[in-house]
């Protein structure tokens, strides 16, 4: 193996970008290397943005691009948190779809939620999709290796596998539009 500098020269290093990622890469690599970070937008944070809007009393400060943090999913961000001695709250998980302006709603915080909307009740169309999310969930991390391996796409796989335009555009959608920000 090659190295291509001594381990104790200290590098100039340049990080595009001051995401949560480019700040993390950041704040480590600048423990040992010179750093230089570099950001188009005239704010750092990436996704990460806190906006002020007015609130009943006062005015509440609002993250409009963090979904949500949790230790185990996010460890090597916890103990970047830990060492700088941020502190940091559970937060409940939960996913909440509104569809055609009403038309469709639910939410996956329990039974009632996902029944929220009574007339759900007596859909035999959202009562395939909660069968077709329950069968995802079962079903597409034992496929995922292979439709990997295949190249098939995850449209094509999802109707070679029966499942339905419900559960493809009122669940899986909007659950990858909020997973990567997206509208």
């Amino acid at each position: 193996m090659t190295t291509l500098t001594a381990p104790d020269k200290r590098l100039r290093v340049a990080v595009i970008g001051s995401g949560v990622s480019g700040l993390s890469c950041a704040w480590l690599l600048s423990q040992s290397h010179d750093v230089t970070l570099y950001e188009r937008e005239n704010r750092i944070g990436g996704h990460t943005n806190t906006v002020t809007v007015p609130g009943a009393d006062q005015p509440v400060a609002v993250d409009t691009g963090f979904i949500v943090y949790n230790e185990a999913n996010y460890p090597n961000l916890t103990a970047m948190l830990e060492h700088l001695g941020v502190a940091t709250k559970p937060a409940m998980m939960s996913f909440a779809v509104s569809i055609d302006e009403g038309a469709l709603e639910y939410c996956t915080q329990g039974l009632s939620a996902i029944f929220a909307q009574k007339r759900n009740w007596a859909r035999p169309r959202f009562w395939r999709m909660v069968g077709d999310i329950l069968r995802f969930q079962k079903e597409a991390p034992r496929e995922l290796a292979e439709l990997e391996r295949s190249g098939e796409t995850l449209d094509a796989w999802l109707g070679r596998a029966g499942y339905s335009a419900l559960f493809r555009d009122a669940y899986l959608l909007p659950q990858a539009a909020a997973i990567w920000s997206c509208t």
